[in-house]
């Protein structure tokens, strides 16, 4: 399943790209996110705790930056399981930052593959939660931009 999307924040391309790399900052804006340790220069680890339909499920995860292009794009390999329901999730991230005066439009697009009990969900389900998952980031990105790094105890 192909998950595309693409929104705007209030800030330029420089700040935004320096934020997506402060890998601790970034990943507390991504809700069900949790435990992220940095393994290397690259691989991080952690848990992301999703629900889906009636299914609660926690993923470990591993996050690889495949390809990084300051400031412009950024690819990264997640791969996480749930052992709980069963499910195995793989996914293909690249995101794009494009400036637009003082703004930055960011486009993303995944490549989602998931398997087990939560791969039972038809795509208007799961692209569903992605699209609310994407509003809570960027409402989470919007407030931590306007605080500068380490003011919001981060």
């Amino acid at each position: 399943m192909i998950i595309s999307q693409e929104f705007t924040l209030s800030a330029p391309r420089e700040r935004v790209w320096e934020f997506f790399l402060d890998i601790p900052r970034s990943s507390a804006c991504m809700a069900g996110v949790e435990d992220v340790t940095q393994v290397d220069e690259k691989t991080y680890t952690g848990r992301i705790q999703v629900k889906v339909g009636p299914l609660r499920a926690t993923f470990g995860v591993t996050v690889e930056l495949s390809e990084v292009q300051p400031p412009e794009r950024l690819v990264l390999q997640v791969q996480g399981n749930d052992r709980a329901t069963g499910s195995l999730v793989r996914a293909f991230v690249s995101a794009s930052l494009h400036p637009q005066g003082e703004q930055t439009v960011v486009r993303y697009q995944m490549e989602l593959s998931i398997r087990g009990a939560l791969g039972r969900f038809g795509g208007t389900v799961i692209q569903d939660v992605a699209r609310k998952m994407t509003e809570q980031f960027v409402e989470c990105v919007e407030r931590s931009l306007a605080t500068p790094a380490g003011a919001d105890g981060r």
